[in-house]
């Protein structure tokens, strides 16, 4: 029988390791989540091969949360968050793992409204190839600058947005490195991501 008897971050014990990472103010999609350096470096949140400490293995699971803030301009534009993972931990290749809808940022000018992202990343079967990895997570933002108590000021976003986890078939014999990233379909709004904690438990 299994049971958990760890958890632990599985990004470098460093001060990169959960804070802030780059903002994203283009029409663009983009690693919101904290990297070593370079993109080329890695993202800070590592799993190692099968085998190794914080390695895949069946039954694996990464819980990932995530804070950060969105600027809105006076022009509208779309906005989408994804949980995503790249080969190597290394690469412009990523493959998602799952997506929100694109939601409209409105009209209005609004300075740092409060966002956060909690989801779980399941590690269904180490495998080159074939749907090994399923996730879901859930995406609540402020949308008001000025909440209210007993009004509508929060908007809560699931990844995928409908019908439960999504698969994913991710190579878990290898490293993987773990991002939070986002696009934007205009240069209309500024997304900053301001903590990023992703822990396994085994």
């Amino acid at each position: 029988m299994t049971s958990q008897n760890w958890v632990s971050l599985i990004t470098p014990a460093s001060s990169h390791g959960s804070g802030a990472g780059a903002a994203l103010n283009t029409a663009a999609t983009a690693t919101l989540s904290p990297l070593i350096g370079a993109v080329a470096a890695g993202d800070v949140a590592q799993v190692n091969a099968e085998g190794f400490y914080q390695g895949w293995e069946s039954g694996l699971q990464i819980r990932v949360r995530a804070r950060g803030f969105i600027t809105t301009t006076g022009t509208s534009t779309t906005a989408t968050f994804l949980l995503a993972t790249r080969l190597g931990n290394t690469g412009s290749t990523y493959v998602t793992l799952a997506t929100s809808a694109g939601f409209a940022t409105g009209t209005g000018a609004l300075t740092g409204l409060p966002w956060q992202l909690d989801g779980e990343i399941r590690c269904t079967a180490v495998a080159t190839s074939g749907n090994t990895v399923s996730t879901q997570a859930a995406l609540w933002i402020q949308n008001t600058a000025a909440p209210a108590l007993a009004t509508a000021n929060t908007v809560m976003l699931g990844l995928p947005n409908a019908s439960g986890e999504t698969a994913a078939a991710v190579d878990t014999t290898s490293i993987q490195g773990v991002s939070l990233r986002g696009t934007l379909a205009g240069a209309n709004a500024t997304i900053q991501l301001t903590q990023w904690f992703v822990e396994a438990l085994c």
